[in-house]
């Protein structure tokens, strides 16, 4: 090949390598002041509902007062002040008397005026059986265990308590009528008596729902020394039974110790003696 042949080549080859171009990078943003990346979308993380596990329905009953399983043997946080309270007040006789009818009231003590009864069920709006079925006599004696603190506190049988009792003593006294407290204060030497009753609020498939009142009276004196109120969800069987009523004695006991701290419910009496006690 000659030179011109050569030249002719060389400048085929100079002109192609000149046409090859590299491949075009987009150029990158420049961020704003402040540094912050405006072209990257940044999203929250999304946040977790609330458990709506927990959500009562309307037509469920409201939850208990507070979680408190009972155990046999378990003691109840206000028994050692309130075993202190009942030494130093002179260790009154206290009677437990639960009323055997769903119609039933309780004492009126001399402070308290007669309270509203709407919201309760009356005979023929709630299911006969399931008003049989109350065990009157386990909440009785439930009752009785837990303000007996274990034998520290000296209770009168409520059995004995009511075979002392005239069949028209127990109707008074189931009837709310004060001048009960007399005879009973007579008939059973008693300084303090523990009255409840159970009252239907509301008929459900499950069963009868009731609400638990408990009061305790100076029977002498007629004034209030302690006061409880729950309601007790259907099916009524013994574990829900000893659950609240756990929770009634559990308030009874706290306000009488709050009464016996502040002032002697027995104004003008003399303390019992350690030995002069019921069966003693």
């Amino acid at each position: 090949m000659n030179k011109l042949g050569l030249s002719i080549v060389g400048a085929a080859m100079v002109f192609a390598a000149g046409c090859v171009t590299e491949p075009s990078v987009a150029p990158s943003p420049v961020p704003p002041p402040g540094g912050r990346d405006t072209s990257r979308i940044e999203y929250e993380r999304p946040k977790p509902l609330p458990d709506q596990s927990r959500h009562w329905e309307i037509s469920e009953p409201p939850p208990p007062p507070f979680e408190d399983a009972p155990l046999v043997t378990q003691q109840t946080p206000e028994q050692g002040r309130f075993e202190r309270a009942y030494r130093e007040i002179g260790r009154p006789r206290i009677t437990v008397f639960v009323n055997r009818t769903l119609e039933g009231e309780i004492v009126q003590s001399n402070e308290a005026t007669r309270r509203n009864r709407d919201g309760y069920l009356r005979r023929g709006q709630y299911d006969e059986a399931d008003a049989k079925s109350i065990d009157y006599e386990a909440i009785e004696n439930i009752l009785t265990d837990f303000l007996a603190c274990q034998g520290a506190v000296e209770i009168m049988s409520p059995t004995m308590a009511r075979q002392k009792l005239s069949d028209e003593q127990v109707k008074d006294l189931q009837s709310g009528k004060p001048r009960v407290l007399r005879e009973v204060a007579q008939q059973l030497d008693a300084d303090i008596l523990v009255q409840v009753t159970a009252r239907p609020t509301r008929q459900t498939q499950q069963g009868l729902e009731v609400r638990l009142v408990g009061e305790a009276l100076n029977v002498k004196g007629g004034q209030q020394v302690g006061r409880a109120v729950v309601d007790i969800p259907p099916p009524l069987e013994k574990y829900a039974l000893n659950k609240y009523t756990r929770f009634v004695a559990r308030k009874l006991m706290n306000d009488m110790t709050q009464a016996w701290s502040t002032s002697s419910p027995f104004v003008g009496e003399a303390p019992r003696p350690p030995g002069d006690l019921p069966g003693k």
